[in-house]
């Protein structure tokens, strides 16, 4: 069975936008390809989708580009049924760790060795917040 070659409909997408932040911003193909490391000719893979972007280069792009990763997705369809809680946990570990102590208060529970103590002081943070 001979294998399909066609470049999946995610990396050109990810290279089309990729290609017309790029452009947006005015910078040629070869400022981006030594921004990143890369030849020109990668760069031009990238952004026709013929070779998928890593991770790694995803993310320096975004910063040479001043733009957010999730940019380079955009318009495309998110998948049916798709759970988001990992999202909505992150995004609430986020808001804890802005709050002013958060991030010691974290660090000290995570200190604590004794699991009955970690469960005395859940019990207690529970009952100051009105959540008993």
């Amino acid at each position: 069975m001979a294998e399909d070659k066609s470049p999946d409909p995610v990396d050109i997408h990810v290279g089309r936008r990729l290609r017309m932040r790029r452009k947006d911003l005015g910078y040629s193909q070869q400022a981006l390809a030594d921004a990143l490391g890369l030849t020109f000719q990668q760069v031009q893979k990238y952004e026709g989708g013929s070779n998928r972007i890593s991770a790694s280069k995803l993310h320096a792009a975004a910063v040479f580009l001043k733009t957010p990763v999730a940019f380079f997705f955009e318009g495309l369809v998110d998948p049916e049924g798709i759970d988001s809680t990992a999202a909505t946990l992150a995004n609430e570990m986020a808001g804890f760790w802005s709050l002013p102590g958060g991030p010691d208060l974290a660090r000290a529970y995570a200190a604590i060795e004794s699991a009955g103590m970690r469960k005395h002081l859940m019990d207690l943070a529970r009952a100051i917040a009105g959540q008993e």
